[in-house]
């Protein structure tokens, strides 16, 4: 049983402050960690698996209301997010050309290569907005893996001043009275690595995620920019 461990003994036997402030403190963090990995993992798996599902539907895409069938399909996914914002950022184009058709003609009201480059830029934008709100608590991965073993080294000479005073007032250095001391100062430091090490493990494993979702949200760009390109490129076409 963990409560008749030896490791258990000796947070038991510790001092307020390896108690309270360093093992609780730690281990509130790690629960926050386990929580976000657990959040992560759900939320990357499902955006990477609508994302395949939206490339592969943007490939078959000929019009641009098969843009709105998409967005409609995947309403609370990023990539039918991208979509809308997209649809948007369109709509507003074909708006504008439609008021200018009516007050400077047709030549004016043409789609151009510039307008376009504008909506490449604002679907880079969107692209760059979604990607920092899922990199929301990846840093508390980082700040977690950098502080944990921090903590533990606090509590460790922490321990090991405390030890070193119960010492000097037994007056008796031998090993039956340091090594409980030693050891109890010792087991803030290992559990700061145990705190540490799967906070950075997963820290650079959902950053390596993000940066797949990075590409597939590119990819998706990409595609309904070339979309856009070849139904409103001197054609014109209503959402």
């Amino acid at each position: 049983m963990v409560f008749n461990s030896a490791i258990w003994q000796l947070i038991k036997q510790s001092d307020w402050v390896s108690k309270y402030i360093v093992m609780l403190g730690l281990f509130t963090l790690s629960i926050i960690c386990v929580a976000i990995m657990i959040y992560k993992f759900m939320m990357f798996r499902h955006h990477k698996e609508t994302l395949m599902q939206i490339l592969i539907k943007l490939k078959r895409a000929h019009t641009l209301h098969d843009l709105v069938n998409l967005k409609k399909e995947f309403p609370d996914s990023i990539g039918g997010l991208l979509v809308t914002c997209t649809l948007d950022e369109v709509r507003i184009l074909l708006e504008e050309k439609k008021q200018l058709l009516e007050t400077a003609g047709q030549d004016a009201a043409t789609v151009t290569i510039n307008d376009l480059e504008n909506i490449e830029l604002m679907i880079n934008q969107h692209i760059d907005d979604i990607l920092l709100e899922q990199e929301s608590y990846l840093p508390v991965l980082a700040t977690s893996a950098a502080v944990g073993p921090l903590m533990g080294l606090f509590g460790t000479i922490w321990g090991l001043i405390h030890c070193f005073v119960n010492i000097s007032q037994e007056r008796t250095a031998d090993i039956a009275t340091v090594a409980p001391g030693i050891a109890e100062a010792l087991i803030t430091t290992l559990a700061g690595l145990i705190v540490a090490i799967p906070a950075l493990i997963a820290f650079n494993y959902y950053s390596n995620e993000l940066r797949k979702i990075e590409i597939k949200l590119g990819e998706c760009g990409e595609s309904m920019l070339l979309l856009c390109k070849k139904t409103l490129l001197n054609k014109g076409n209503k959402l």
